[in-house]
């Protein structure tokens, strides 16, 4: 009897914890089925995170909002492909690839759209950045070049301005990518001023337009120096200096004794344009101003001199009207030979 209960005992719960197994896969059954189904089941699955896309690859920035894309909703955004090829300071030609990606007019919509009165820096990952007025964004004020002559001639076609990712079809390598800025228009027709190819594209920021400007140059040959080409040359890969005065504001710009080296001999842009010895024989270098003021600087006297510098900006932002748009600043010098609103560069050879 005592065997008996106890049996009897031992089977109510096996037979209890079988029913609620059953109860419990049958439940996981109906479940799965809802959700096979489209029902919502037991509650929807949460939407997937931008982390889930796997990293971000580019930041948008605007007045009072930022937003973060991952590689997947950038290619899920509206895209545009065509061919973008440049034409470097030196006169390298590189010719059209066939070039996809998002137009920087589409992203700027996403955090607050772009106007007449702001602009859209483009920011890399060495720290490089570029400003591109409303005109640009919109595919207009861009020079363009016949890639089998070099020579300048006016625009085949609209020109759409893109953050790219695809270049030839595949991925852009990460020696230039995963993104670039890309000027691409529907044939392989042209090629744009190279400076504007940014590279390892991380950030599209709105900011407030920067007027445009233009610096003469006269030597032994003619050039100028605008906004564009200016800050392409001042960027930390490239020539960009900088030097802290006595009150700790820090200035940014290109060497003076670079920029009279484009002009000081007929020698084209490159690595040796600088000529170092005629400017140790010594010769002028005439400074004006926007005003007609002159300061006169000795070749000699900057010569190979990384901190005497035409600046474009203090303490990380653009001059002050008084300076605008470039200021010669740098140690040795007092405040009567450091003009600013410079207008014109004349290099006089003895």
């Amino acid at each position: 009897m005592g065997r008996t209960r106890g049996c009897r005992e031992g089977r109510a719960p096996r037979r209890a914890v079988i029913l609620m197994l059953v109860g419990v896969l049958a439940a996981v059954g109906l479940t799965a089925l809802a959700a096979a189904c489209g029902g919502r089941g037991g509650g929807a699955s949460p939407a997937p995170s931008p982390a889930d896309d796997g990293p971000v690859v580019l930041t948008l920035k605007g007045d009072d909002v930022t937003k973060t894309l991952t590689m997947e909703q950038l290619k899920a955004l509206p895209a545009y492909e065509g061919y973008a090829g440049i034409k470097s300071s030196t006169g390298v030609i590189t010719p059209p690839s066939r070039f996809k990606g998002v137009p920087l007019l589409e992203l700027a919509d996403l955090v607050g759209g772009v106007s007449a009165a702001n602009g859209v820096t483009i920011v890399a990952g060495d720290g490089y950045g570029m400003t591109l007025s409303y005109r640009q964004v919109t595919g207009d004020g861009f020079t363009t070049f016949d890639p089998a002559t070099g020579e300048e001639e006016p625009a085949d076609g609209p020109l759409t301005v893109i953050v790219a990712y695809e270049k030839e079809g595949e991925p852009i390598p990460d020696d230039d990518g995963p993104l670039r800025l890309a000027i691409a228009q529907d044939t392989p027709a042209q090629v744009t001023e190279g400076h504007w190819a940014i590279k390892w594209v991380e950030q599209v920021s709105l900011t407030r337009a920067s007027a445009a400007w233009k610096v003469q140059l006269e030597g032994a040959v003619s050039a100028k120096i605008d906004r564009a080409s200016y800050v392409n040359c001042a960027s930390p890969g490239c020539h960009g200096s900088g030097w802290v005065d006595a009150d700790g504001r820090r200035w940014e710009g290109i060497p003076l004794y670079l920029v009279a080296g484009m002009v000081d001999d007929a020698r084209k842009h490159d690595a040796g344009a600088y000529n170092a010895r005629l400017a140790q024989r010594g010769y002028e270098i005439l400074i004006e101003t926007g005003d007609g003021e002159v300061v006169t600087v000795d070749s000699r006297d900057i010569a190979a001199r990384k901190s005497i510098i035409l600046s474009s900006k203090v303490d990380g932002g653009e001059l002050p009207d008084e300076y605008y748009p470039l200021r010669l600043v740098g140690p040795g010098l007092d405040e009567a030979q450091m003009p600013g609103r410079i207008a014109r560069i004349i290099v006089r050879v003895r």
